[in-house]
């Protein structure tokens, strides 16, 4: 799986920017290799030169080796090749290689135009053009290497795996089911539309005025009506009574 993976990132299209900064860096190359093959071959001699790579002396012409040359050269061939085939390694070893050389081409060639004791031998000689024109050219390979880069990994979109076939069945289904749902809603709203105007606000209540309420009289207190024949008494007394029961009655005048 992971060999599979690893396999169609490099297949991945590479960016012109980056294509472009590759084989600048590859082509600069070839200039320093020219450069420390002349002064390995013209100048110090091979062995002398390969002493130089590891040793320093000034009694040899091992302090004549320009092996920088071939230091830069080594670098910007690898950097190259590694962003040919998607490195971002070999991106970001080209720019810390660029900056660093940038920097030294146009110290070089603000010192040999403007100090009176170089300048004579930079534009008096064939030698010392070349070299001149070197570090002009130097100083803007280094930039445009930057700027191509920098350029490059802004608009480059990194790599990504292709999604599982179930993760993208379950995304599709759930994109689907988001869209039906206010499809649903619309025609649910359609087919039950609002009938007459929506019931008004509850208003709140207000109590009126009350009468007193009635309190009824006690029962002890309340006076019965006297039937008619029965004497006038005390109404609080009750009605006459009758003698007791069993008393003897008294005598009935004679009726003539």
């Amino acid at each position: 799986m992971t060999a599979s993976l690893l396999r169609e990132q490099r297949q991945q299209p590479l960016p012109r920017a980056y294509r472009a900064a590759a084989w600048t860096a590859l082509a600069w190359a070839g200039v320093l290799l020219v450069w420390a093959a002349y002064n390995c071959f013209w100048q110090v001699g091979p062995a002398e030169f390969l002493q130089g790579v590891f040793y320093y002396g000034f009694n040899d012409g091992s302090g004549r080796a320009e092996t920088f040359n071939l230091n830069w050269a080594v670098v910007y061939l690898a950097a190259g090749l590694l962003i040919l085939k998607g490195n971002a390694l070999g991106r970001g070893l080209a720019v810390g290689v660029a900056l660093v050389e940038g920097y030294n081409r146009l110290r070089s060639l603000t010192g040999a135009l403007l100090d009176d004791q170089q300048s004579d031998w930079f534009t008096g000689t064939l030698q010392g053009q070349l070299k001149l024109v070197t570090f002009a050219a130097g100083f803007l390979v280094t930039a445009a290497l930057t700027v191509l880069l920098v350029r490059g990994r802004e608009a480059h979109q990194p790599w990504q795996p292709p999604a599982n076939p179930w993760t993208r069945q379950a995304q599709a289904a759930q994109q689907s089911a988001q869209q039906s749902v206010p499809h649903s809603v619309q025609q649910s709203a359609q087919a039950y539309p609002q009938q007459g105007p929506p019931p008004a606000a509850p208003q709140p209540y207000h109590p009126g005025p009350q009468a007193a309420p009635h309190t009824p009289q006690p029962y002890g207190n309340a006076v019965p009506p006297v039937p008619p024949g029965w004497p006038q008494q005390d109404a609080r007394q009750g009605p006459p009574q009758g003698p007791p029961y069993g008393a003897p009655r008294p005598p009935q005048p004679p009726q003539g």
